[in-house]
């Protein structure tokens, strides 16, 4: 009876499991997943959250507050990784001449990360190459990144600074190293230099006029 009973609380519990996310999905009601058919089927909390301020009826007469709740969403659809969503959510919003540098921002991550996917397809599942097709594509896209590629990134130019620094410390030290070997230097042939004895001139005049010769040898 226990294993019975046993067997009937696990079920329940695996059903619930099984259930929740549809329970979740039903919080949005079917006007609102009408209004907006590309929430039909979501359990992400947040998104939810999103379609409900949407459809809420303070949201209706706001046409800004639309817009930017929509952009919230296809935000939203980019970071779960629903980017064919996001992509139309987007076009929408250009329909309706909606148009900044976050939903280009958007677009282009949205984009990239479905051509990456394609590319891996190619790569792993299909075991091929790009073709005379689609490389020219890929080839003009990655042109484009390398033009547009930002002056210094922030890690790069932490990169950078500390590299500087490093060299610059390097370059002192071996500069305070050569003045102090050079100066080393100097100082041991100051001091090895040969010291000259400078004769005694007038020790060498008085030898020669105390001989007595001396001015016959002269003549």
């Amino acid at each position: 009876m226990k294993k019975y009973i046993s067997f009937i609380s696990l079920f329940i519990f695996g059903t619930a499991c099984l259930y929740l996310p549809q329970v979740h999905a039903a919080e949005l009601k079917k006007s609102c997943i009408k209004a907006n058919p590309y929430a039909a089927g979501e359990t992400d909390p947040t998104l939810i959250g999103l379609y409900q301020q949407l459809c809420d009826k303070s949201a209706k007469k706001n046409i800004p507050l639309q817009h930017e709740l929509n952009t919230q969403i296809a935000k939203r659809y980019v970071e779960l990784g629903s980017h064919l969503k996001a992509l139309n959510l987007i076009d929408q919003l250009h329909r309706q001449q909606q148009y900044n540098q976050t939903l280009t921002d958007l677009s282009f991550m949205a984009g990239i990360a479905i051509s990456s996917n394609a590319l891996q397809q190619m790569r792993s599942t299909e075991v091929r190459a790009l073709n005379e097709t689609t490389y020219p594509q890929a080839k003009l896209l990655a042109e484009n990144i390398q033009f547009a590629k930002p002056a210094l990134a922030p890690v790069e130019f932490k990169s950078h600074t500390v590299s500087n620094t490093k060299n610059s410390k390097k370059q002192t030290a071996a500069s305070t190293k050569r003045s102090t070997t050079t100066s080393t230097k100097t100082k041991n042939v100051v001091k090895s230099a040969p010291i000259k004895k400078t004769e005694n001139i007038s020790t060498r005049t008085n030898t020669a006029s105390s001989n007595p010769f001396g001015s016959l040898k002269n003549n």
